[in-house]
């Protein structure tokens, strides 16, 4: 990945290769965006740009040894890790998984977590960063580096590291080997241990404007224009949402057609139908992982309808399908229940990402939306 090839920013990445060049490279930093934001890509660059062997003012060479074995993400001086699923009673490292991991890089640096499970075939659990993945951290990295300059750690998404791994890491991280640059990739800062986020360097990384991830996808996947703004702005700017989008139409109908009977139950208040749902939708072959994705997209739905009421929808971007359903649903989303629906929704996406019971949680939310839709 080069800096060239990152959507937007350019600000950004200026300054990240400035204080290369500079030789002001902070030994642990934390690139911190939302999903889809572009924060792996980059700190993939900058590692790239580290060990560059002819960088320029403006990027890495892209044809050195260095540059070459971080195409392929095969550097021996640069380590990856990041949650991994259990297997049964097998704990695996991501030692176990670099083959997958690099494939999916390759194919699409801007995966999200949802994308990245399904690319690990793992089990229906939460993927973490577990003790013996710091230990092996901290082997790799007391070991001399093999090309003689930086041993680079990348870490994919250190807020879902146990905290006994948090505090093996902490210790290295605080007392690291000469020459030992640590990029830590993350989504959530809040879930970081407070020890560990004080002694990094924190770059923010915004998200990449609409009209920039539209261009993006219209290059990279050969998009018309409508239909890359489209989904630039159904995925509200997250590149990893917007190609889920654009590859899982499936996924879109099964959303789009459950919201609406869900929603049709909640009004009416049909009870029995609603557990006919609930039992349906948390049956057997749904994922934990698409239940959350539902989740995000009815919470968008919900903003969609509040947004329209205001802007006459002109800020709006929907599907056919959604733009008729909303116009007879979104006289029920207002200034006297949107707040708390969000709330409902956001607590029950919570609550899933920690194993909760779907049917329990789908069915407890189904009740508070019975509430809510009566307050039109």
């Amino acid at each position: 990945m080069l800096f060239k090839d990152i959507i937007g920013r350019q600000d950004l990445k200026d300054h990240l290769m400035h204080t290369i060049q500079k030789k002001r490279i902070s030994h642990a930093q934390l690139f911190l965006g939302n999903e889809g934001s572009g924060n792996l890509p980059l700190a993939l660059a900058y590692a790239r740009y580290v060990l560059c062997e002819n960088k320029s003012e403006t990027d890495s060479c892209g044809s050195c040894r260095n540059c070459t074995r971080m195409d392929k993400l095969e550097h021996p001086d640069v380590h990856f890790s990041f949650p991994v699923q259990a297997k049964g009673s097998e704990i695996y490292l991501s030692d176990h998984m670099i083959s997958q991991w690099r494939a999916i890089n390759l194919e699409n640096p801007y995966f999200g977590l949802n994308d990245w499970y399904e690319a690990g075939e793992g089990s229906n659990k939460q993927g973490n960063i577990a003790v013996k993945e710091a230990d092996s951290i901290s082997h790799k990295l007391a070991l001399k580096s093999f090309e003689g300059d930086y041993k680079i750690l990348i870490m994919w998404l250190p807020e879902m590291m146990k905290a006994p791994a948090s505090n093996k890491l902490l210790k290295i991280i605080e007392e690291p080997p000469p020459k030992t640059l640590f990029l830590l990739v993350s989504e959530s800062a809040d879930n970081i241990i407070s020890t560990i986020l004080s002694r990094t360097q924190i770059v923010k990384v915004l998200p990449p404007k609409e009209s920039e991830v539209s261009e993006y996808l219209i290059q990279k996947y050969q998009l018309d224009k409508t239909e890359a703004d489209n989904l630039a702005h159904l995925s509200e700017r997250n590149v990893a949402e917007a190609i889920h989008l654009m590859r899982n139409l499936g996924s879109s109908k099964f959303n789009i057609d459950n919201f609406i009977l869900w929603m049709r139950l909640c009004y009416k208040r049909d009870v029995p139908a609603t557990i006919d749902w609930v039992d349906q939708i948390t049956g057997r072959g749904h994922t934990r992982e698409e239940h959350k994705s539902f989740l995000k997209f009815c919470l968008q739905m919900f903003r969609n309808s509040i947004v329209g009421h205001y802007t006459n929808g002109d800020t709006v971007v929907l599907t056919g399908e959604q733009e008729k359903f909303l116009k007879k649903f979104a006289p029920f989303i207002n200034h006297n229940n949107i707040v708390l629906l969000s709330q409902s929704i956001d607590e029950a996406h919570y609550h899933i990402e920690r194993n909760a019971n779907p049917k329990i949680l789908f069915m407890d939310l189904s009740l508070k939306i019975f509430l809510q839709l009566k307050k039109a």
